[in-house]
């Protein structure tokens, strides 16, 4: 009877479990082709859940779906405060949010999950899994309330077609706000997510660059005419808005700064907005500055002081909602009984004015309900600023009809028969003079932009690098001669894995004029923004190869965003400044020129990259390696030095240059001169494209010290010994060899492989490294080290080398076995698919590599 009743105890117990896993709500994903919203629904069936309470990480683990109802969950709104549906959240340490979903099978890479912007830190799991977290946990500063998570979900911990619990653990920074406060929450591909969220952030500081110009053109106005202060007070306004939003950016978070300054700065910018454009407005109709105004600007300034010398982020944040946004109020007021007395006086400047104000104060509003939490809506006052600067274009053009109309009436006196002839022309010179300033305006304001980007900052003693620069399209503006088009060059220096590179880039942009510079525009901002973030501690540790390719495919994505209307060539290179070895991709530019000796050839045979924004461009990467030897020259440049026009033929036809082989002779008759090289071109005929070139000149020399001659005997014994096996003999003596040459690269590298050949790893890592310092084209030491750390089951370091190699050469058969071994060892087989899959599409008659690769598939 007793095992009758526990058998009965046992069904019921589990019966019980199986009836509350199914009252779980579940969300079913569908398709997965583009990011899937998590967000709450109104009278949806799968709500976000919230609950409280300090569990540790093995509870967290062991929460599913039977267990799930002894937690106390709560509905809640996602995006939104948690406060707002649940007030007992108030107060509370620690919150969890939750939600179930159902993950359909489907071939669209790694998953990653959209969070949005979490106050304050977050530990966020995927079924009890560790996907990441943000911020310093129990810390009483604030980290990070303002930051957009987004974190990838590893494809192994996805349970596909069954319920996978996605769980939040939140630490408010604010007692009354907690939880997914803004943005939006999506699963979908990584690559997708990824994509969207930097193209979002890389378009608004374009917006920024816009306001930035525009602020400094109104600068520029005021110093060439002080008495229109309103222009400095604009120009003013213009700065604060591009600086604050620049801190509301995401790109923030790329560069390690630390997060109270930020908020400080951040602050102190928003009270002077509001000031700045009252001041503009006032100086604008020349209304007087009243004591009042006096007083009001007096508490503005030392609201901005309190921020300079508080740390206290919770107490910037009750400032600015109930004592400076209330202060504003005044502002917003006295600026509209200006305009509109200036409307009621049928003042058309005003009317416009307060027109593009309009959609800047309602944006404003939306902003500052958003950031209390009233609301949930993106931030758009960056981009309504644009209605503003339009309404400021419209008063300019008025301007100038009305000096016109003013002109034609002076001169309403003369003789008729003079303004008969003459007015026709006049209007027709008008109106090609007004489109061709709008015209010059408009690549006055983009030449700009990317004057900054193109520089070189290469400072390096042993790599010269020497540009030319000249673009088809000429224009004048404001009586100032300039130039643009779609070819850049950019150098700078860069330290990796701890060594030192002179970094460069010569790109060309399609299209002529305005849509070449865009392109430029788009490679300039983002391989800046490439370097900037390398110099960080993380980037240094990267080996030159892994370095290329992240950027090589980050410019690609960028590109390829723009649905094949912006494609871009590039010859880009690493070149180690000690050893002079290159590392070295080109995407469809011209053949990249060495000069040695006196003679000139090209270093590329073949095409293996197309142009950036090509569809499925990077399935072909790999980065060609090239040593340079003391006094060689690379020169690279673009499509302007062939395409030349020959002098009108007897036919009076045109006949364009094509023999590219002519730059060669070129280079040769010049030693290299970029200068003189430019000279034969245009002596040769008419350069009809843009035209650059890129000089890199290898002065240094290298460091590698010669075997003594009392030396060469124990030498030659060594290697005798190492040759016949017996490589405790040979290490006896390299050893002794190497306490008196510890630099030599032959020596370590063959002590490096007895190392290895008995079983020392330690030792034989590092002495295969040093090698590779002085020698980095020895591709079989890079080998031998991946092998050796993956020996010592230091996976990670194996991959690393694995990959080095890799990229270099895909057809290494025994790298790419051994690349594959790893990653399957680490447990990512799509990682192993893809290194097979890349190898077999190189050489797809290895039958071994179809072989494996089959299985690997199956």
């Amino acid at each position: 009877m007793k095992f009758l009743f526990f058998c009965f105890l046992g069904l019921f117990s589990f019966f019980l479990s199986v009836l509350r896993a199914e009252t779980v709500p579940v969300f079913q994903i569908e398709n997965l082709s583009s990011p899937v919203s998590l967000d709450s629904l109104p009278d949806s069936s799968t709500p976000w859940l919230a609950s409280s309470g300090d569990l540790t990480e093995e509870e967290i683990k062991n929460i599913n779906l039977s267990n799930f109802h002894s937690y106390s969950w709560k509905p809640v709104r996602v995006p939104g405060n948690i406060v707002k549906d649940a007030p007992e959240f108030n107060g509370k340490k620690t919150i969890l949010l939750a939600k179930w979903v159902k993950v359909p099978r489907e071939k669209t890479g790694s998953l990653a999950v959209r969070l949005g912007v979490i106050n304050d830190r977050d530990r966020t799991y995927w079924n009890g899994r560790y996907l990441g977290g943000s911020g310093k946990w129990d810390d009483p500063d604030a980290q990070c309330y303002d930051k957009v998570r987004i974190y990838p979900i590893p494809d192994r911990d996805v349970k596909y077609d069954k319920e996978n619990l996605i769980l939040i653990q939140i630490q408010p920074y604010f007692d009354y706000t907690v939880g997914v406060e803004q943005d939006r929450t999506e699963i979908g591909s990584a690559t997708q997510i990824y994509k969207q969220f930097y193209l979002d952030e890389f378009t608004k500081l374009l917006f920024l660059m816009v306001y930035l110009t525009v602020g400094g053109y109104f600068l520029f106005l005021f110093v060439r005419r002080r008495r229109e202060s309103e222009n400095f007070f604009f120009a003013l306004f213009s700065f604060s808005l591009v600086i604050y939003n620049l801190f509301r950016n995401q790109i923030k978070y790329e560069f390690g700064v630390p997060f109270l300054p930020m908020k400080r700065l951040e602050y102190a910018v928003l009270v002077m907005q509001i000031p700045f454009m009252f001041h503009f407005i006032r100086k604008l109709f020349d209304y007087k500055y009243l004591l009042v105004s006096k007083i009001v600007d007096a508490i503005q300034l030392g609201f901005i002081l309190i921020f300079v010398f508080s740390s206290n982020i919770e107490f910037y944040n009750f400032l600015t909602n109930n004592v400076i946004q209330p202060t504003w109020l005044f502002y917003v007021v006295i600026i509209l009984y200006y305009l509109i007395k200036k409307i009621i006086q049928k003042d058309r400047q005003a009317m416009y004015i307060f027109c593009g104000l309009l959609v800047v104060i309602s944006a404003s509003i939306l902003d500052v309900l958003s950031t209390r939490g009233v609301i949930v809506f993106p931030r758009i006052l960056g981009y309504a600023f644009l209605a503003f600067i339009v309404s400021l274009a419209t008063i300019l053009a008025n301007s100038f009809v009305k000096l016109n109309e003013e002109v034609e009436d002076l001169n309403k006196n003369l003789e008729k028969k003079v303004t008969d002839r003459t007015e026709a022309l006049n209007q027709s010179l008008k109106q090609v003079n007004s489109l061709k300033e709008q015209q010059d305006g408009d690549y006055f304001l983009t030449s700009l932009l990317i004057n900054p980007l193109a520089k070189n900052e290469n400072q390096s003693e042993t790599i010269l690098t020497e540009f030319y620069t000249k673009q088809k399209k000429k224009f004048s503006f404001r009586g100032k001669e300039n130039e643009i088009g779609g070819d850049i060059c950019i150098s700078s220096n860069l330290e990796l894995a701890g060594n030192k590179y002179t970094v460069f880039v010569n790109g060309d942009a399609m299209g002529k004029s305005i849509q070449g510079a865009g392109g430029a525009l788009v490679l300039g901002v983002v391989f800046h923004a490439v370097l900037a973030r390398s110099r960080t501690s993380l980037a240094k540790t990267k080996p030159p190869e892994i370095w290329l390719k992240e950027l090589f495919l980050e410019l690609q994505t960028i590109f390829e965003s723009f649905d094949g209307s912006m494609l871009t060539s590039i010859a880009l290179g690493l070149v180690e400044e000690q050893s002079g070895f290159m590392y070295y991709l080109n995407a469809e530019h011209p053949w990249t020129i060495l000069y040695r000796d006196g003679k000139s050839s090209f270093i590329e045979n073949e095409l293996w990259l197309r142009k950036l924004g090509f569809p499925k461009n990077d399935q072909n990467f790999s980065v060609k390696t090239f040593q340079l030897q003391p006094g060689d020259v690379i020169i690279c440049g673009s499509d302007g030095r062939d395409d030349i026009a020959l002098p009108v033929s007897a036919e009076n036809q045109r006949v364009i240059n094509e023999d590219e082989t002519l730059i060669l002779k070129w280079v040769e008759e010049s030693d290299a001169d970029l200068n003189t090289i430019v000279d034969k071109i245009k002596n040769f005929g008419e350069v009809t494209d843009d035209l650059t070139f890129l000089k890199v000149s290898f002065l240094g020399a290298k460091n590698k010290a010669d075997i003594p001659t009392h030396l060469q005997g124990k030498w030659e014994e060594a290697k005798n010994f190492a040759k016949s096996s017996q490589t405790q003999k040979a290490k006896e003596i390299l050893e002794t060899i190497i306490e008196e040459i510890p630099e030599q690269e032959s020596i370590l590298a063959l002590l490096g492989q007895v190392y290895y050949k008995l079983k020392l790893w330690n030792l034989a890592i590092l002495s295969l490294e040093k090698a590779i310092l002085s020698r980095p084209d020895r591709e079989e030491l890079i080998l031998l080290v991946s092998i050796a750390y993956g020996k010592q089951n230091d996976i990670s370091s194996a991959i690393t080398w694995g990959e080095k190699l890799f990229i270099r050469n895909p057809l290494h058969k025994k790298n790419t076995l051994h690349l594959t071994n790893l990653y399957w060892k680490s447990g990512n087989l799509k990682k192993a698919q893809s290194v097979i899959g890349k190898a077999w599409e190189a050489n797809p008659d290895d039958g071994f590599l179809n072989d494996l690769k089959n299985k690997l598939e199956a």
